[in-house]
């Protein structure tokens, strides 16, 4: 049976198939994704006050260029099988090489109920996974424009500047300035994080029951790549989580952080640098689709394959 958390997800998007909109209002949804995204920002900056070393540092190094790998390889994925255009290409390889916080959060609560250990570590490793694909993917179309003119797609300040990064950046300079003396906040948060985590989840799954309706003319394919590319992720992450050394609980993290993909940061990056990218079309794929995945059975599979190996 999947997750508990995996059955509110369900049920919302169920439900909203069938005319009831489960959806939160636009305050409340942003109030749990700021507790969600500055929880997991204390904790990543709790890690680097602990255990700031040179294995560390190394292990940061193989995470960034992780997701640079797995964007590389959703985007040779996408112009093998199909024609679509490069900024529709570019667009939904980079949404796959960045990661879901979102399934982050619910893999935390699916160790956590289980108790699985992990490393706080893990936590530095969402934020480092959220920028290398948005950099690599703006950087491509910036480098060799379709229509053959210099364009603004390199936007820097403006991807430093999104919400859900800020927030995490936020509470990483607090948590490893302050280290321990911001663990009675993360405490104060624990015992409503998981009926925030179900509210949160009940609005995703009215959200992707929405954007079902979107796919456009490549179902097939956006349909099988939304399902291969989180496997194919979920290796690259799971051979990263070995040579790294890992232990098993935060090999399944970063192995379900392989496996994710961005509906937040990415999207919004995008549609401001390239209104012309099929946004809707990459949110299908990533939230509608992956996310649905993974919360549902993803996760589950992805944390008894690394206990696997990494035992």
């Amino acid at each position: 049976m999947p997750d508990i958390l995996a059955i509110f997800f369900l049920l919302s998007l169920l439900i909203y198939r069938l005319h009831v909109d489960l959806r939160l209002p636009d305050a409340a949804y942003q109030l749990l994704t700021y507790v969600l995204l500055i929880t997991i920002g204390l904790k990543g900056g709790q890690a680097i006050s602990a255990n700031a070393n040179f294995t560390l540092i190394t292990h940061s190094v193989i995470v960034v260029l992780l997701g640079v790998l797995i964007t590389f390889v959703a985007l040779l994925f996408i112009k093998f099988f199909t024609k679509m255009a490069k900024v529709n290409a570019v667009t939904l390889a980079a949404h796959y090489g960045s990661v879901s916080v979102g399934t982050f959060a619910v893999a935390v609560s699916y160790l956590e109920v289980s108790n699985i250990q992990y490393n706080s570590s893990i936590n530095l490793f969402v934020a480092l996974l959220e920028l290398p694909a948005i950099v690599l993917g703006l950087w491509i179309l910036n480098r060799k424009p379709e229509n053959g003119k210099p364009n603004k797609s390199f936007d820097l300040k403006a991807l430093l500047a999104h919400k859900s990064l800020a927030l995490i950046l936020m509470g990483m300079i607090i948590g490893a300035l302050y280290g321990n003396v911001a663990e009675p906040m993360i405490k104060n948060l624990q015992p409503m994080f998981g009926v925030m985590l179900a509210l949160y989840l009940i609005h995703m799954g009215a959200l992707a029951g929405e954007k079902i309706s979107d796919i456009g003319k490549n179902k097939v394919f956006i349909i099988s790549f939304a399902l291969i590319m989180p496997i194919i992720g979920a290796a690259l992450a799971l051979g990263a989580a070995i040579l790294m050394k890992l232990d098993p609980g935060s090999a399944a993290l970063l192995t379900t952080l392989g496996a994710s993909a961005s509906y937040i940061a990415v999207p919004a990056v995008f549609a401001q640098t390239h209104p012309n990218a099929n946004i809707s079309q990459a949110l299908v794929a990533s939230l509608a689709i992956t996310f649905s995945f993974n919360v549902i059975i993803g996760i589950k599979w992805y944390t008894e394959i690394a206990l696997y190996f990494m035992h």
